[in-house]
């Protein structure tokens, strides 16, 4: 089995990570409720790329799409390439069948780019769930925005 170089890729990610601006979260999802009652909120792709394109672009690192279909299934392909060296990764996911419309692809394109961005760049552009709604596991809390009220003595309840 052939290796893949990716040691320039890495470098020149790792160097665009640390000047990655703060991520925000100015999306807003309806169907995950707080523990508090308020819809959870979740980073965009223009949140996304507003915290690292400048990044990447000064370290030549460009991000790019393709859409294809193979077998009755419409896939998306992410490409992160280092253009002075020509090394990549890429991540692709099916975005549809035969039957999908073309809102029901467009719609998969552009969740499949966020989440394809997220873990390519290692971002943190969501609440963590422990896996809770991929495993279809039943919870009470889906995320939580408050720290737990104080108990009678004015110490934190939880914690490390």
């Amino acid at each position: 089995m052939e290796t893949i170089r990716t040691d320039y890729l890495l470098s020149a990610l790792q160097k665009a990570r640390q000047e990655f601006k703060p991520l925000e979260r100015n999306g807003l999802n309806k169907f995950f409720k707080t523990q508090d009652g308020g819809f959870h909120t979740f980073s965009t792709l223009d949140d996304i790329f507003k915290s690292c394109k400048e990044a990447l672009n000064k370290n030549e690192l460009s991000l790019y799409y393709t859409v294809t279909y193979e077998d009755g299934l419409n896939f998306l392909t992410t490409i992160l390439t280092h253009l002075p060296s020509g090394q990549s990764i890429q991540s692709r996911s099916a975005i549809g069948t035969a039957s999908s419309n073309p809102q029901q692809i467009g719609s998969g394109i552009t969740y499949m780019r966020r989440y394809h961005i997220q873990a390519m760049l290692n971002l943190e552009a969501d609440f963590e769930d422990d896996g809770n709604v991929a495993a279809k596991q039943p919870t009470n809390v889906v995320h939580q925005t408050k720290k737990p009220a104080p108990t009678n003595d004015n110490k934190p309840k939880g914690g490390l």
